[in-house]
């Protein structure tokens, strides 16, 4: 997975790739970075960094946590649902 995902997007992802990856919208995945629930966001929080205002994810530590099988739960607690 590593080798695909550093092809594609190089070291590191932006929070908008990172979402595409994971079929997520863009601000879907920042709400749920910003109050994690889940051991998915714990571990992608643990990684992630700045670069002025933008926020970035190694791709390896994204690689290892698609590689260790995790579940991404949708809606419910992680995100605001507006129906």
């Amino acid at each position: 997975m590593f080798d695909i995902l550093k092809d594609r997007y190089g070291a590191v992802m932006t929070l908008e790739q990172l979402a595409a990856t994971l079929s997520r919208k863009p601000e879907g995945l920042r709400m749920a970075l910003l109050k994690p629930k889940s051991e998915w966001a714990y571990r992608l929080n643990s990684h992630k960094f700045y670069v002025g205002r933008r926020m970035y994810f190694p791709t390896e530590a994204v690689a290892h946590l698609l590689d260790s099988g995790f579940e991404l739960q949708r809606g419910g607690d992680d995100e605001a649902n507006f129906n």
